[in-house]
This record gives C-alpha cells, sequence and structure tokens, in this order.
C-alpha cells in the first residue's frame, strides 16, 4: 500500500503567505491610471484626427484605446505597488479589476441613460444597443489584467 507523505500544515512548516493589499494605494493607483488613459487617448484621437482627417479618430478607435489602456493599467499598477511596497503584482491585479469594474459600471449607465431616454420620450421606440461581443469583453479585461500585472512586477516590490 501506498503511503503518502506527511505535509504539514503552513503555520507549522514556518512558510505561510499574507496577502495585505494596500485599498488607499490602490484607489490612488487607479485614479492617476484613469488619468493617464483620459489624457493619452484624447491625445491618440487627436493625433489620429490631425493625420487622417476628421474621421480619423473612428477608423483607429480600436487601436488608440487599447494601447491607452494598456499604458494606463500599467502606469497605475506600478504606482499602487511602488508606494504599498509589498506584494507587487497582488497590488497591480487589484488596480486592473478596478479598470474592468469601472468600464463595465461606466458601460451599463451610458446605455442604461440612453434606454431611460428612450423610455421618457412621448413617441418611445425601440433602442439597438448592439449585440454584445464577449470576444471584445474578455480580451478588454484579459489586456488589463496582464498591464496591471506587469505594472505591478515593474514595480519590483515583492
Amino acid at each position: 500500500m501506498a503511503t503518502t507523505p506527511d505535509v504539514k500544515p503552513a503555520a507549522e512548516s514556518g512558510y505561510s503567505v499574507k496577502i495585505k493589499i494596500a485599498w488607499g494605494w490602490v484607489c490612488v493607483g487607479l485614479v492617476a491610471g484613469e488619468a493617464v488613459l483620459l489624457l493619452l487617448s484624447n491625445l491618440g484621437n487627436l493625433v489620429a484626427n490631425k493625420a487622417f482627417g476628421s474621421n480619423g479618430a473612428s477608423a483607429a478607435d480600436g487601436g488608440i484605446v487599447g494601447v491607452s489602456t494598456l499604458i494606463a493599467v500599467m502606469f497605475g499598477a506600478y504606482i499602487a505597488a511602488k508606494k504599498a511596497g509589498r506584494q507587487g503584482l497582488f497590488q497591480g491585479i487589484v488596480v486592473a479589476i478596478g479598470f474592468i469594474v469601472w468600464g463595465a459600471a461606466f458601460q451599463f449607465f451610458t446605455e442604461a441613460t440612453t434606454v431611460a431616454g428612450s423610455l421618457h420620450n412621448p413617441g418611445h421606440t425601440l433602442v439597438d444597443l448592439g449585440p454584445m461581443n464577449l470576444g471584445n469583453v474578455f480580451a478588454g479585461d484579459l489586456l488589463a489584467l496582464f498591464g496591471g500585472s506587469v505594472g505591478g512586477l515593474l514595480s519590483g516590490k515583492r
């Protein structure tokens, strides 16, 4: 009969991992990252309009938003992890989750406002919000989590 090796609980083995999230610095990183996102996306749209005419931003919007988001999440995660002084990866991931929640809430309230405006119109009609592309949702979330992980790791805080 095979025997299983004795495995000691973490407390007995002297090895334990305690994760502490610095929520204040995570909020600072999230706000700083959102400010960078606002700045970079607006500058990117301005450059695209100058380079490709008045519709340049709409033609390059996905790339502008994607790159701006990646840089902004990395920046916010870096700030949060560096200021927290510990467990940079986890601080960065929490900042990325904040970006995801903020983006989902913004999308929800934008669409809810559109529907509410249509319902309160005397001759209201159905509002076509278009289909939700879950591939884009997952790709954007993975991009944010990747950026948060990289930004947190770049802080050098373990």
